[in-house]
């Protein structure tokens, strides 16, 4: 999805929220907080889910800690459980940027975008190969509905939007 945005000059704005990158992750587990993000280095971009809960694992061990049946949805909100649509000066490392403790001094976000409403799913399913017997690999999927992201004179609404996938391995 694409939102045009007119400007006083006649100017056309175009902006845009779906990446195609890779969905990575990061967490503190000393105070519950996880991160989920998507990044375009190509015009130095995120999206990123930020959220705190004290039962989710974020590199589960065992199935238990995960549920196949349904997916664990975390509410939005623009305090602890943020969607953030970032633009910067300057390409960023997700691992540097989003899971280090000291943050980085030389970047500087230009747009930011912080929902308003709407959740976050997180979803499991088994992957159709398993080549081990040992270990199953799952797909993890997180799907944001019904968001709203607001900034300086800026709105988007989104009805579905995938942040993206990746996989994780449990022993059998």
């Amino acid at each position: 999805m694409s939102l045009l945005i007119s400007c006083s000059e006649g100017d056309l704005i175009t902006l845009s929220v779906d990446f195609d990158e890779d969905l990575q992750n990061c967490a503190n587990e000393n105070d519950n907080t996880f991160v989920f993000f998507v990044i375009d280095q190509d015009i130095n971009r995120s999206l990123s889910v930020n959220f705190t809960d004290t039962s989710f694992e974020i590199n589960p061990l065992v199935l238990a800690d995960i549920s196949l049946d349904e997916p664990t949805i975390i509410t939005l909100n623009t305090t602890n459980n943020q969607l953030l649509y970032r633009e910067f000066n300057t390409p960023i490392n997700g691992e540097e940027y989003f899971c280090s403790s000291i943050p980085i001094s030389n970047i500087n976000v230009t747009l930011e975008l912080i929902s308003t409403n709407g959740t976050a799913e997180i979803s499991y399913e088994a992957a159709d190969n398993q080549p081990d017997p040992t270990q199953t690999i799952y797909t993890r999927t997180v799907i944001l509905r019904d968001v709203t992201l607001e900034g300086d004179d800026i709105a988007i609404r989104k009805q579905i939007l995938e942040l993206g996938s990746d996989s994780i391995i449990i022993p059998n």
